[in-house]
């Protein structure tokens, strides 16, 4: 197979760095307009509801009438002189007055502590790698909307009719799985508490725990297949399901996704990633990928909704670090133009101090296809080192992300018929402030997701030059 060389590529934008990589990339579609449009809808205000004390109007009892014609009594009231008379009125009004506002005070207090939601945990609630609490940063804002240590997913599809339909994952401050869906046709935004959903069943949730992995993947297809599958660990490792299995007729009627009736369990701190596999013929759906580490040795298995109870291995224990982030996107197969091939980025180890992210293909079978970020050094896997990955070009160019333990985003975008160009720092143009993230995620229609500030922020990715995200809107709250 003829290797594309770099002399095929244009000079790349600003921001973006070529290297040379002879590993050969699919040219199998005419160049087409890039076809994803992120759509800004208003941002939701939300209203608090709050308790207003109203001091009240209070008078002294008036006394009593004094006879007009007594020189004493004009000097003494209630038999008391004067100036001793209101001296006494005094201090007793201020006794009255605090013991009145105290009271005011204690009341209110009691109302807002049983009308208030679940207690919001603070930074201090957060545990480190080591099992230990974490205290805030000075100025750190404690989260209100979002889990410090949420993980985040995103999915998208396109209805039959053109609209387009993306899903938000992540945990509120109460570890509940929130499902952020956005409807192109109504331009809206809305919510599901998903473990609000499945605790009026008979099969509430398991209680899930900060760091939760979530991974998510929606399908249509020839109005057949119009689903979304959400993916996650219970908290004896078990991996659980989701779904919306008509997102036509009953978009928000979530179920449990039964795996085939398999039971799949993960490695301890195993993270998770999904993704629609389409089929190599035009007339069936596809399946359901699933990428997680197995027990008991840490390698990658990728188990596929046609047989959930036969998961094929695709990167060995001695490859792969324990508990590497991990994200999966299909792409177009080479001399082809079907979207069944499959990438998977993890990480390995280079030393016992810093890893090294790699790209694995799955064509007929999974295989190691080269490192990635131009070799560059990364920390070993943490909850800190994130992955995620996007397309452009009608799935014939790929941008792969790493989320830094500093907050950071770097990235490297490999072209239709073209090397690995390497984005050093993502800009990220029309932030509402500074971002610093805890949490990326991305989807096939070049959108990308990040948690900063206890808010969940969206971008569109730059078709001409992808180390450009452009700030679409705040997503939550």
């Amino acid at each position: 197979m003829e290797h594309y060389s770099s002399l095929e590529v244009v000079a790349p934008a600003e921001g973006l760095y070529l290297r040379e990589d002879s590993r050969p990339h699919p040219e199998t579609l005419s160049s087409k307009p890039e076809g994803t449009f992120p759509e800004a809808t208003p941002v939701e205000y939300h209203k608090i509801s709050g308790i207003q004390a109203v001091p009240g109007h209070w008078e002294s009892p008036p006394g009593q009438p004094l006879p007009s014609n007594s020189a004493d009594n004009l000097r003494r009231k209630c038999g008391l002189p004067i100036r001793t008379f209101y001296i006494i009125l005094v201090v007793v009004a201020v006794v009255a007055i605090g013991a009145i506002a105290g009271g005011i005070a204690g009341g209110l207090s009691s109302s807002k502590s049983h009308h208030s939601p679940t207690a919001t945990p603070t930074a201090t609630d957060i545990p480190t790698d080591d099992g230990n609490s974490t205290s805030p940063p000075p100025n750190q804002p404690v989260a209100l909307n979002i889990l410090e240590a949420s993980r985040l997913s995103s999915t998208n599809w396109t209805d039959q009719n053109g609209f387009f339909h993306r899903f938000v994952f992540f945990q509120d401050p109460s570890n509940a799985i929130i499902a952020r869906r956005w409807d192109s046709q109504n331009n809206t935004w809305s919510t599901n508490n998903l473990t609000d959903i499945f605790r009026q069943t008979r099969t509430p949730l398991n209680p899930l725990a900060p760091y939760t992995p979530l991974a998510s993947a929606a399908c249509y297809f020839s109005n057949k297949t119009n689903e979304v599958h959400l993916y996650y660990l219970a908290p004896d490792n078990t991996i659980t399901g989701v779904a919306v299995y008509d997102l036509i007729v009953s978009p928000e009627q979530w179920q449990y996704d039964t795996l085939g009736d398999s039971t799949l369990v993960a490695a301890s701190g195993s993270q998770l990633a999904a993704a629609w596999t389409r089929c190599w013929a035009d007339d069936c759906p596809g399946h359901w990928a699933l990428a997680y580490q197995r027990i008991p040795d840490y390698g990658i298995n990728v188990a596929n909704s046609s047989n959930f109870g036969s998961a094929p291995r695709a990167i060995e224990s001695g490859r792969v670090a324990q508990n590497s982030s991990l994200a999966m996107i299909p792409e177009i197969q080479i001399g082809g133009t079907s979207v069944t091939r499959l990438t998977l980025l993890s990480e390995s180890l280079s030393s016992p101090s810093s890893g090294q992210p790699q790209k694995t293909t799955y064509k007929t079978s999974w295989s190691a296809d080269g490192q990635l970020f131009d070799g560059a050094a990364f920390p070993v896997p943490s909850p800190a080192l994130q992955f995620a990955m996007s397309r452009l070009d009608d799935f014939a160019a790929i941008v792969f992300l790493a989320l830094l333990p500093n907050g950071t985003v770097r990235g490297e975008y490999f072209p239709r018929g073209g090397t690995f160009i390497e984005i050093p720092s993502v800009d990220f143009r029309g932030n509402p402030s500074p971002v610093n993230f805890s949490a990326i995620a991305a989807s096939e229609d070049a959108t990308f997701y990040g948690i900063s500030a206890d808010e969940i922020l969206q971008y569109s990715i730059n078709a001409t030059d992808p180390s450009i995200f452009n700030f679409v809107e705040r997503v939550y709250p």
